[in-house]
């Protein structure tokens, strides 16, 4: 039996945009304790930001606050709401990836599923097998 993606995502996430400096997404994260922020420019998705994108460029650029656009991925993966949820978690083992970006259809709004929605998902899920 298929599941859709949109049964375990964030609908309609916080976000940042592009030309913020990484302190403030990193203030975002922490006051909406999330590990990832679609990145939007004017109104348009234009990428994704990360936790770990954070971590990482805070070890190299202590002294210097970057604006998001620099160091967040340009390119996110997106994936329709009807899409089966085990088949984007398999996705985003493949890729690696951490969160994917739902799109949004004239019925459904958009949004985010990260590896943690994917875990509520298998731990409520008692049949499924990997």
């Amino acid at each position: 039996m298929s599941v859709p993606v949109k049964n375990f995502m964030t609908s309609m996430p916080h976000s940042i945009g592009q030309d913020l400096p990484i302190s403030k997404a990193k203030a975002m994260m922490a006051e909406f304790s999330c590990h990832h922020l679609p990145v939007l420019n004017g109104g348009h998705l234009v990428g994704v930001l990360s936790d770990r994108d954070l971590r990482q460029v805070e070890k190299v650029l202590q002294s210097r606050d970057v604006k998001v656009e620099e160091i967040m991925t340009d390119e996110p993966v997106i994936v329709q709401p009807d899409e089966d949820v085990f088949q984007v978690a398999m996705l985003m083992h493949q890729k690696k990836i951490g969160s994917v970006i739902v799109s949004a259809t004239p019925s459904s709004k958009w949004g985010i599923f990260t590896a943690t929605d994917a875990l509520a998902y298998f731990s409520k899920s008692p049949s499924t097998t990997l």
